[in-house]
């Protein structure tokens, strides 16, 4: 993997596929075809599920589960971390030390594992960095 790489969190996925705010929609279609594009998005199975579950359930104009199901299937011409064993050891580490969400832990977990350097989200405190990670909010200029 290219030292480019970046980690998808869960929202980038879901804004590309939520058409109540168009501005942050065209952002996150923009990224993940990017990443695509280049060999540079990566994403976790945790990413994944929650994905399936937000835009089925929580979004408020919700995904069918045929079209949602499209979607993932789309996604996996992104790298996919696997959320195993040491990644889980790993975040329960990242969680203790940065007194974070367990959640989180685990998507900075999966994207070091990875070997990403950025991670992209609108839920982590942009600038932050974790360890190397940094924290990239791709709406910032769009809020």
């Amino acid at each position: 993997m290219s030292d480019g790489s970046y980690f998808l969190d869960t929202n980038i996925l879901v804004y590309a596929n939520d058409g109540t705010e168009a501005d942050k929609q065209s952002a996150a279609i923009r990224l993940i075809a990017d990443g695509i594009r280049n060999g540079q998005a990566v994403i976790s199975t945790q990413v994944l599920s929650e994905f399936w579950v937000t835009v089925t359930q929580k979004i408020q104009v919700t995904l069918d589960t045929d079209k949602a199901e499209k979607e993932v299937d789309r996604f996996k011409a992104m790298r996919i971390v696997g959320i195993e064993y040491d990644t889980v050891r790993a975040a329960i580490h990242l969680q203790r030390r940065f007194q974070i969400s367990y959640w989180d832990s685990l998507i900075l977990s999966a994207a070091s594992i990875a070997g990403c350097r950025r991670i992209y989200s609108e839920d982590l405190n942009a600038g932050q960095s974790y360890d190397g990670l940094s924290i990239v909010n791709p709406f910032a200029e769009t809020v």
